[in-house]
């Protein structure tokens, strides 16, 4: 994590091994979410939580930082697949989920 940023990972539910392509979606959103909150939110801390249902699992991202509106987001930030908002729910949608963001 970036100098200043405390993050802390909890579990909900009991785990379950998924699929490689899910862990990894999981994996790359997190650090993509992380990445994002140290670059544009300004947070000192950070919570993700994995959250294990009976037919999914959710990830939910959550910072002390500044808001932003979400549907001013743009469209590709990068145009490579890299970070980024799309590239979280291109991520998202290809497993057959959804990205939701709350600010």
């Amino acid at each position: 994590t970036a100098p200043g940023l405390t993050v802390r990972f909890a579990v909900s539910g009991t785990p379950v091994e998924l699929p490689t392509p899910y862990e990894v979606a999981l994996l790359r959103t997190a650090q993509s979410a992380l990445a994002n909150t140290v670059r544009h939110a300004g947070a000192g801390r950070a919570e993700i939580t994995l959250s294990f249902m009976d037919t999914s699992v959710a990830l939910d991202v959550v910072d002390d930082g500044r808001g932003f509106d979400p549907s001013g987001a743009p469209v590709d930030e990068r145009g490579d697949g890299g970070f980024g908002l799309p590239a979280m729910r291109s991520r998202a949608a290809t497993l057959g989920g959804t990205l939701s963001v709350e600010s």
